[in-house]
């Protein structure tokens, strides 16, 4: 209350007064009808303050003391703070290059905003997958809110979008939309016949011959030749009838899978501009340029107005580590992507499990000559596991052992080739070489993949095991975890050769 009673009086002397009192966000403080709002650290967490207009105050829902409100950070009001200031809300990123930070935590924006605030990109700061709410048990809300409230705790009005990330149906996708999500990621994996690559001539025709608008397909294809050429860069091919018949074997469910989710957003979005991802990337086959090709010009086709397509690189995308493959044919298939992409529409290339692919970054940036769309999610949990390494030495012991414990379990849904004998064992290791653990292969994946067992799992007495304590250490040491963030961030800015701001 003593705190409060300062920071009233700060009210009334006006900003710069209530820029010196370091229990306030200096950069969240905005007035608005004659009212200050703002966030501020009280002994009891984190807190929307509002006052002294009664009316403006009485938006939001908290406890009075004096002539100001103090607001907890819950999700009415969350949506109150996007109601006056717009700024906090998501929105469509449209025609602009962009970069997507996943937040298992719900408190890396802060760190995530310093990054963006140093280069010309646009950023989706709100970005989560079903499967990864699912493993942290939080729901699309939160995701939303957690970036509307870091948002305004840095003051940043440039514009965010917010990702519904590998979105698999169509109910999730309306869900999503209504929720606030402005980009929609659309995973067509499951409608992408793996086997289609292979079919013989014959069979692939017969493939073709049971589409039900397959003369169309055949008067658009057939016999096609397709050159493109730019600075160097050739793409160069032909559909034999047979060459479209595996194309459609292989993609033809997943065109019709992605038309029926556009056309369920278009509905529910009337006017509201949105931005919607192809992901084809979920295979085990490489996307072939002919392929790339025949996806997007089937969606151009049906009227789907997409902003990116996620293709299936060569070499491997594993998670939170640097690219595994021949850099040299990466380079190849990639050049060829990008420029199918800039002749078939001016779509953007967009990289997923982006997270650490600091050697292939400058290919990307490169080729797409800086108008693309990156993709990052578990690295920024792992900033935050480093924190717990560096300033809470036992919790990380202990969330590495547990890691350990389920890491065979938690693997099951990721292709990685972590090696648990290369990690070395932490009663081992001094507190001070605990953090160097983040930057070794075989280490930073086993923390990586383990994030829902270590964010989700209760103890025998129902209480969360770690993740109530790695939060306390996280706003305890805020500004080392937004440091921490913000350096990581901007490694891989840079390498992606984006512009700084002026």
């Amino acid at each position: 209350m003593e705190l409060l009673q300062r920071i009233e009086q700060a009210v009334v002397s006006g900003r710069s007064a209530l820029e010196s009192l370091g229990s306030v966000y200096a950069s969240s403080i905005q007035s608005v009808e004659g009212a200050f709002v703002f966030m501020a650290k009280l002994p009891e967490g984190k807190r929307i303050v509002v006052g002294p207009v009664q009316t403006v105050a009485n938006k939001f829902d908290g406890q009075w003391v004096g002539t100001l409100k103090a607001c907890p950070l819950w999700s009415y009001n969350a949506a109150q703070l996007r109601s006056l200031f717009p700024w906090t809300a998501p929105c469509a990123i449209g025609n602009r290059v962009s970069f997507g930070t996943g937040d298992r935590v719900g408190l890396a924006t802060p760190g995530h905003v310093r990054a963006f605030r140093e280069f010309v990109v646009f950023p989706v700061l709100a970005q989560q997958s079903m499967r990864e709410l699912g493993r942290t048990k939080r729901v699309p809300q939160d995701v939303i809110d957690d970036a509307t409230f870091g948002v305004f705790q840095e003051g940043w009005k440039e514009g965010y979008a917010a990702d519904a990330d590998h979105i698999k149906t169509v109910d999730e996708a309306v869900m999503c939309f209504k929720t606030g999500f402005t980009m929609f990621t659309i995973d067509a994996a499951d409608h992408i016949n793996r086997k289609g690559v292979y079919l013989s001539d014959g069979d692939a025709v017969t493939e073709l011959n049971g589409r039900k608008d397959s003369a169309k397909i055949r008067e658009q294809y057939t016999g096609k030749s397709v050159r493109f050429e730019e600075d160097g860069v050739v793409v160069e091919f032909t559909f034999s009838e047979a060459d479209l018949g595996r194309a459609v074997a292989t993609y033809g469910k997943a065109v019709d899978h992605m038309v029926s989710v556009w056309e369920a957003l278009k509905k529910v979005a009337g006017n509201t501009e949105f931005d919607f991802e192809i992901s084809v990337d979920e295979t085990e086959t490489d996307t072939l340029p002919k392929d790339h090709y025949f996806v997007a010009s089937e969606l151009l086709r049906r009227g789907v107005k997409f902003r990116s397509l996620a293709p299936k690189f060569v070499g491997q995308f594993q998670k939170g580590i640097d690219y595994i493959g021949d850099v040299a044919e990466f380079e190849r298939q990639f050049s060829a992507h990008a420029l199918i992409a800039r002749k078939c529409g001016g779509y953007k290339i967009s990289v997923h499990s982006g997270s650490d692919k600091f050697t292939i970054f400058p290919i990307v940036g490169k080729y797409t000559k800086g108008y693309f769309h990156g993709k990052t999610a578990g690295t920024s949990w792992l900033e935050a596991v480093r924190v717990a390494a560096a300033k809470a030495p036992n919790l990380y012991r202990r969330m590495h052992k547990f890691a350990l414990e389920r890491f065979e379990e938690d693997r099951k849904s990721y292709h990685v080739t972590t090696n648990i004998a290369n990690i070395p064992d932490v009663d081992t290791l001094s507190d001070n070489d605990l953090a160097a653990l983040l930057d070794a292969v075989d280490s930073r994946q086993l923390m990586h993949i383990t994030y829902g067992s270590i964010l989700s799992t209760l103890d025998e007495k129902g209480a969360l095991l770690f993740k109530t304590e790695l939060f306390k250490v996280l706003e305890k040491e805020e500004e080392v975890h937004y440091s921490f963030l913000k350096k990581h961030m901007v490694r891989h800015m840079e390498l992606l050769g984006l512009r700084r701001r002026n």
